[in-house]
């Protein structure tokens, strides 16, 4: 059983994926829960360097050319080849290690693409949540979680693509804060 069969099979908390929850914290809530972080660019460079190098040694032609680690070329790591977590199990790298690589990889196009920023939470719902990308319009955020979603598409139960088409959306219908705080009053 892989590494997230055991995990999630263990979770017994409704799953949560692609709600709309909405919620009205204090600006003392937020900085006592998360902290801004940023991707270590060596860290980075590592992940984008195993991305490339799976495309090299799978001999297959990435649809998007640059940026490696647009959504669509994530998608075909996942999904063309032998597989991603396959491929890093032979340099002897872990599940969980290999889905930070794309994790990382993600975050790092949506906060180019974006404007997303990197949040490590103190107290996250879920396991999988401690690190979070939020993006903020006029003091609203929508926040991803770029680890969880990650190990949902490596379980075959999404892609990237469909995420970033589902941010697109998001960001389009994100209310304003006073829209918000009058549909949490109702």
């Amino acid at each position: 059983m892989s590494f997230f069969k055991k995990l999630f099979s263990s979770k017994k908390e409704p799953n949560n994926y692609g709600s709309n929850q909405s919620q009205i914290n204090t600006k003392e809530y937020f900085d006592d829960r998360y902290t801004e972080d940023i991707i270590d660019p060596k860290m980075l460079e590592g992940c984008l360097k195993m991305i490339e190098s799976y495309f090299i040694d799978n001999k297959i032609e990435r649809k998007i050319e640059t940026p490696i680690n647009h959504p669509t070329n994530l998608d075909q790591v996942d999904q063309d080849g032998f597989g991603f977590l396959l491929y890093c199990k032979a340099f002897q790298i872990e599940e969980s290690q290999a889905a930070m690589f794309l994790a990382y990889s993600f975050s790092d196009f949506l906060i180019k693409k974006y404007d997303f920023k990197l949040y490590m939470d103190s107290k996250p719902d879920y396991p999988l949540r401690s690190m979070t990308l939020k993006y903020e319009k006029d003091e609203v955020f929508l926040s991803l979680y770029p680890f969880e979603y990650t190990t949902k598409v490596l379980n075959g139960n999404s892609t990237f693509s469909d995420l970033v088409e589902k941010i697109k959306t998001q960001i389009d219908e994100m209310p304003d804060l006073e829209d918000l705080a009058k549909n949490s009053a109702n």
